[in-house]
């Protein structure tokens, strides 16, 4: 059992970036576009209503505007963006709210 432990020194390199591996459901969507109007990077706007920069980007251009469930590791912190590193993920059949 711990009770009032000291700080740990300065030691620790992971005190900003909280990762898990977390399963989002959500749409992809363009986050970023290049001199040319390409879109260079991706996210995955998740029914938390979060936005997720997607690190691994390249492998979801083809996938933009489709629902997908993804499971991957989530970095995100307080004073910066969300980001997944996806490792699996699925389309789904239809999007995850309907008008």
């Amino acid at each position: 059992m711990t009770h009032g432990a000291p700080h740990a020194s300065g030691m620790t390199m992971k005190k900003k970036l909280n990762a898990s591996m977390q399963t989002l459901i959500g749409i992809v969507t363009p986050y970023s576009w290049d001199e040319s109007d390409q879109v260079s990077m991706v996210s995955l706007s998740a029914t938390d209503d979060e936005e997720y920069i997607i690190e691994n980007s390249e492998r979801f251009f083809e996938l933009i505007r489709q629902p997908i469930l993804a499971i991957g590791l989530v970095k995100g912190g307080r004073k910066i963006h969300r980001a997944i590193n996806i490792k699996k993920f699925k389309r789904l059949d239809s999007a995850p709210f309907v008008d």
